[in-house]
């Protein structure tokens, strides 16, 4: 029997409901037009699609004429109240356990048509378990959710996590640096995720500097590479900070460094949670040599079923049980993974491969620049090139010359950028995330007249002779939140790390319904895993 699909904005509360009568939650954007919102509708076929009042006109033109009846209105905060009346008494599904199906995230689409993720209820509890043991999450905790619960990360970090163990969660509608600096401060939280925009963000807000932020016990960061700018802010404020390294696919927090950690520890990604197993790849699917980085692959009871009616898709994302993630990382001699990019965003200079973030650290590392992105850009006679674009900081005078002057003494001279491009914003995907596809049409349809003063004949001498420059520190001073590959760490032989997965295939796993009642339940129905939507 095909399992119900349920399609709900305003979710924390929904995802438990739909769980304890085996419906599947499928979180949708509303910031995405009809056009965009259709293709998910049509990959999942709901039967009941429930927005809000100011979200109706859409979820109306998102299914069109022929499933008008799908679309139900409600009202965040108002309760169930106004759906008592033409509802029907619902128990638990016994059809549901650990194997069945309970959430669909689709993809962010940067790897082309958005593919939806499928967890099951073992999914999520492996996860919830994962993080509960990683941050000590506790029914003690009060945990602030501003990042969009639309997205893994949202849902994923900290809040089903916090259903699971009897926390406090408030909920934010939208990111506003002031709010959230008053809401920390107001009921003392002690747990927040926040990617690095959001640390951006905060950290140029007035009251930034004079927020007590002492409540919070951990704060958990992640993208693809963790740039040193958001860290730093909460290093300063004597905030504790981990990284948390996963993918929509895999989870969130699949990788992390539990809080207490030593202060160098944020600048990596983490080793990975109870239940995950990780192993860094090289191109013929054997563990990678020690100082070489290689794709990184995890296993483990969290990670995704598969996607959604998409058997391709599904076969070309796992080898042998493994997601294969499609980003770069290297093992440090603590077994801390440290994320060197993107398979795809590599750049091919002569027949040599070059890590944009090799380039983006040493950008990173200037004071003048506010953000950086390195892309590959299409050459005759080297295959490609780099081309950096920079967004400067607020009134500053900063020159392409400049630009190119830090990686002298940093990169091999193959490295350097070829062009600088200052930009006012970089292009980003709807989960935050660094658009670089965007970013290589902008290059690959400009001129191939070299910028910033960089000439063709001195740049293939240097891939030519392909010599390593001696690294050098940040023009700053500081640490760097990557370590390049002119001096990538050693790798450890350890290339395996966690839980094996054999025992927990057999082991009972309770239905995601079954553990936030069981949490309720110890915590003599307190009241504190209510959902605060007040902002």
């Amino acid at each position: 029997m095909r399992p119900r699909l349920e399609t709900v904005s305003g979710i924390s509360g929904r995802t438990v409901a739909c769980a304890r009568v085996g419906a599947i939650l499928v979180p949708l954007n509303s910031w995405m037009p009809p056009a965009e919102l259709s293709v998910f509708v049509r990959a999942t076929r709901p039967r009941l699609l429930v927005a809000e009042e100011s979200f109706v006109e859409l979820a109306l033109k998102t299914v069109g004429d022929a499933a008008r009846d799908c679309v139900k209105e409600f009202s965040a905060g108002v309760g169930l109240a106004p759906f008592a009346d033409a509802a029907e008494p619902v128990s638990s599904s016994s059809d549901v356990g650990p194997g069945t199906p309970a959430l669909i995230l689709f993809t962010s689409g940067t790897t082309g048509r958005p593919k939806g993720a499928t967890f099951t209820h073992q999914n999520l509890m492996f996860n919830a378990l994962n993080v509960i043991t990683a941050v000590g999450l506790t029914s003690a905790d009060e945990i602030l959710t501003a990042v969009p619960m639309v997205h893994a990360g949202g849902l994923l970090i900290h809040t089903l996590p916090a259903l699971c163990a009897g926390a406090t969660i408030t909920i934010h509608r939208q990111f506003e640096p002031a709010g959230l600096l008053d809401e920390i401060q107001r009921r003392r939280i002690s747990l927040l995720a926040c990617v690095p925009t959001m640390t951006a963000a905060l950290a140029a807000d007035p009251a930034w500097q004079a927020a007590d932020l002492s409540s919070l016990r951990c704060v958990v960061t992640g993208s693809t590479v963790v740039p040193y700018r958001a860290i730093e802010p909460w290093r300063r404020k004597g905030v504790p900070l981990v990284q948390g390294y996963g993918s929509t696919e895999a989870c969130p927090t699949a990788v992390t460094m539990p809080p207490g950690s030593p202060p160098e520890a944020a600048l990596t990604a983490g080793k990975p949670s109870l239940y995950t197993q990780l192993r860094i790849v090289d191109q013929s699917g054997d563990d990678a040599p020690e100082d070489e980085p290689g794709e990184v692959w995890l296993r483990g009871p969290a990670v995704t079923a598969g996607y959604w009616e998409n058997e391709q898709a599904t076969r070309e994302a796992f080898s042998d049980g493994w997601f294969r993630t499609g980003d770069l990382g290297v093992l440090d001699e603590t077994g801390c993974l440290q994320i060197v990019g993107r398979i795809k965003d590599i750049i091919i200079i002569g027949g040599y491969n070059v890590h944009p973030a090799d380039l983006e650290t040493v950008l990173d590392g200037c004071a003048e620049i506010r953000e950086a992105a390195v892309v590959g850009k299409p050459h005759e006679e080297l295959d490609e090139v780099p081309v950096a674009f920079v967004v400067p900081v607020a009134g500053s005078a900063l020159s392409a010359d400049r630009v190119l002057a830090l990686f002298r003494g940093r990169l091999a001279g193959y490295k350097h950028p070829r062009e600088v491009r200052f930009v006012d914003a970089l292009p980003r995907n709807r989960t935050g995330k660094i658009d670089r596809s965007a970013l290589r049409e902008l290059v690959a349809t400009a001129s191939d007249e070299p910028r910033a003063g960089v000439e063709h004949d001195a740049h293939r001498r240097a891939v030519a002779a392909g010599h390593r420059s001696a690294p050098g520190d940040s023009p700053t001073g500081e640490p760097l939140a990557n370590t390049p590959a002119d001096r990538a760490p050693r790798t450890s032989t350890a290339r395996s790390h966690g839980v094996a997965s054999g025992p927990i295939d057999n082991a009972p796993v309770p239905t995601l319904g079954q553990m936030s009642a069981d949490a309720r339940h110890h915590r003599g129905l307190r009241g504190r895993d209510r959902d605060r939507t007040d902002r």
